[in-house]
């Protein structure tokens, strides 16, 4: 699966860290400030940006008050 292309979608860039003696791929955001490493960056990218955010406490607070 092209992962990358999916993680390109939702804002996600690609980097190189080349202090190193093998250069090293990161995947970062720059809104999120998150970064992932490794073989299975942009896949893991693409999971965090896929996932439904948890309702907070007051909205669920909310929902309930309605019903």
């Amino acid at each position: 699966m092209p992962w990358h292309l999916f993680a390109k979608a939702f804002g996600w860039r690609n980097a190189t860290d080349e202090d190193s003696e093998t250069p090293l791929l990161v995947v970062w955001h720059p809104r999120l400030r998150r970064h992932f490493t490794g073989s299975d960056a942009w896949k893991r990218a693409v999971c965090l940006s896929i996932h439904a955010p948890q309702p907070s406490p007051i909205d669920a607070d909310k929902k309930e008050s309605r019903s």
